[in-house]
């Protein structure tokens, strides 16, 4: 009897995550070209992106929060902090 098994190739997409500003973040924001910064007391959050070329991981684009929206979501809407993701099959 011959088996044979179909494999599916998986291809990364570029995707964004909501995650809180870390205290010693240097991050620059793509958007304003600005240091994404930590303040006590205030929870700001920024969106990381890691962005995938032709289906190989090319880069991570931070944003502030309010840039991110600013610049039209380009790499969707982000996952809420803790969220999983779950790969896509192209």
């Amino acid at each position: 009897m011959n088996d044979t098994t179909t494999l599916q190739t998986v291809r990364p997409t570029s995707r964004a995550a909501l995650r809180r500003v870390e205290a010693g973040n240097l991050a620059i924001c793509v958007h304003c070209d600005e240091q994404v910064k930590f303040a006590a007391k205030v929870n700001r959050m920024q969106v990381i992106a890691n962005v995938y070329v032709d289906g190989r991981w090319d880069r991570v684009e931070h944003f502030h929060e309010e840039c991110y929206e600013l610049a039209s979501a380009p790499y969707g809407e982000p996952s809420a902090p803790g969220a999983k993701v779950r790969s896509r099959t192209a």
